[in-house]
């Protein structure tokens, strides 16, 4: 998995990472299916407060 056969460190993602990425896909998918309102109430929930750019 992360970081096998190393020690452990800047291989293995942080609660927070992994949470803000949780986050943005739960985000994107809402906008794929069209949702927009939701996606906003999503972010507000969660107190989402950086600014997101999508490419």
């Amino acid at each position: 998995v992360y970081g096998e056969g190393k020690s452990k460190g800047s291989a293995v993602p942080s609660d927070s990472q992994a949470r803000e990425k949780l986050a943005l896909y739960v985000y994107e998918y809402l906008l794929h299916v069209g949702a927009q309102k939701s996606a906003q109430t999503f972010l507000s929930e969660i107190r989402w407060e950086k600014n997101i750019t999508l490419g």
